[in-house]
């Protein structure tokens, strides 16, 4: 009775230690993940209070966690292991081989000696181990070219990863702003709602002292009903893009945080001559089409070289017997290679080469020209949200005027509840205009230092000290 038990107890101390260490990670990796999209304090994770993730806060996160950076990095070793690959021709080749093998020693009539000797069963060891060196002596710049290219296209790994992390800051703050409108939103929204809140509220008292009608009251709620509407669906788009934040930084957790709006937000220099000659400089896209295009000259350099001849010398030293000691032989010799005719392989290569070389600048000069485009574009916008965002602070203030003269009359019996909801809404556009042109105008900011290549800095390729 006792032995059959022992099974049960082990199984259910199992089954304790399996979900106490599930417990554990569970917790382990939900703290890991809150800490790296917050990185709050311990007093502040703590309390229910969500944590202020401010806009170098969210930079910081993607530049650690995006994994597209990642796979950029890993881009950037691979391209430096190609040259590796690439200078391993300038040295010899060593190789080593070893046999064994038991074997007879029949002789059947061959051409020339028509005789036929008896088979025989027995069979004998044989033995035979050799070491092989060889080098290419003369190859016309096939191996130099190949080097050259794989040095290409490592410095357009580098561009590439820097253009990886402009995208991904562009990205971020895109994300980050599109999240930090809803928040504003749904600030006008509960304005809203409280202004509608204070008209039901006078249009009910009116309606009991009998100098407004139900019609009043009616309107009075269903406007309220629709401003909790556009709430409900202006929040909705903030956990969505709320969502879009939390994948633009690479993290994918359940932490509370709250976007903090920037404290400032640096003005950049509208000149589109000097924003066009600096994005032509400093666009990392730019300098990846370039030095691509001078790898695949390098490839139309190697293709040409092959219609040279190749000097290779070759140097052996072997051992074998049938039984030991064995006996060495060696033999050093020099091959050259002269290409003659291989259907015109080398000549279609050279030219297909030669296209893709061309076509690369093509490409390069089509994303100059885009950049411009880009750039020019990126400065109107931004002077056009400038107009827009000094408006539409006129507007509100007009609309906010609008809005007291109309309940004021509305109050003392000279005005229409008409009146004062129209008044209302024009209020409530008025401020989501408002919140939307400056989120426009952030927006349009970050592009345009994206587009330059500036939003990262220069020489360190960190997150820029004037940003907040």
């Amino acid at each position: 009775m006792r032995y059959c038990f022992r099974p049960i107890l082990l199984f259910s101390l199992s089954a304790l230690l399996f979900c106490f260490y599930s417990k554990i990670t569970s917790s382990f990796v939900d703290c890991s993940l809150a800490a790296t999209i917050s990185s709050a304090p311990t007093e502040s994770s703590s309390s229910n209070k969500p944590f202020e993730l401010t806009l170098r806060s969210a930079l910081e996160i993607a530049l650690r966690s995006y994994p597209g950076i990642g796979a950029a990095q890993q881009g950037i070793l691979a391209s430096r292991a190609g040259i590796g690959v690439a200078q391993s021709q300038y040295y010899p080749t060593l190789t080593g081989s070893t046999t064994y093998t038991r074997e007879t020693g029949n002789f059947g009539p061959q051409p020339g000696f028509p005789f036929t000797i008896p088979e025989s069963p027995v069979s004998f060891d044989f033995y035979q181990a050799q070491l092989t060196l060889s080098e290419t002596l003369f190859s016309f710049g096939r191996r130099r070219s190949q080097v050259s290219q794989n040095r290409h296209l490592y410095k357009a790994a580098r561009s590439q990863h820097r253009r990886t992390l402009q995208d991904t800051v562009l990205g971020v703050e895109r994300a980050f702003f599109l999240v930090l409108k809803d928040q504003n939103l749904v600030q006008v929204d509960d304005l809203t709602i409280d202004d509608y809140r204070l008209q039901e509220e006078v249009a009910r008292i009116r309606y009991k002292d009998g100098v407004a009608t139900s019609y009043d009251v009616l309107n009075a709620r269903v406007n309220l009903s629709n401003a909790r509407l556009a709430r409900v669906t202006d929040k909705n788009q903030e956990r969505i893009d709320r969502l879009a934040l939390d994948r633009a930084m690479g993290v994918v957790a359940h932490a509370s945080y709250r976007v903090q709006p920037p404290s400032h937000i640096s003005s950049p220099e509208l000149n589109p001559d000097k924003a066009v000659s600096q994005a032509l400089s400093k666009r990392p896209d730019l300098q990846t089409l370039t030095e691509q295009a001078l790898a695949q000259k390098q490839v139309v350099k190697f293709n040409q070289a092959q219609f040279f001849p190749t000097v290779q010398t070759v140097g052996a030293y072997s051992l074998d017997s049938e039984f030991f000691p064995l006996v060495y032989n060696w033999s050093v010799g020099t091959t050259l290679t002269v290409p003659i005719f291989n259907g015109f392989q080398f000549v279609h290569q050279t030219q297909q080469a030669r296209a893709q070389m061309r076509q690369m600048l093509f490409q390069r000069e089509d994303l100059r020209q885009q950049t411009i485009v880009e750039v020019r574009s990126d400065i109107l916008n931004i002077r056009t949200f400038r107009e827009k965002v000094a408006a539409d602070r006129e507007i509100v203030d007009q609309a906010r005027q609008n809005l007291y003269l109309a309940e004021n009359q509305f109050r003392v019996g000279t005005g229409t509840s008409v009146a004062v909801t129209q008044a209302e809404r024009d209020l409530a556009s008025a401020r989501a205009n408002l919140v939307r042109d400056r989120a426009d105008l952030s927006i349009a900011v970050a592009q345009l230092r994206h587009d330059q290549g500036l939003n990262l800095d220069p020489v360190t390729h960190q997150i820029p000290q004037e940003l907040p």
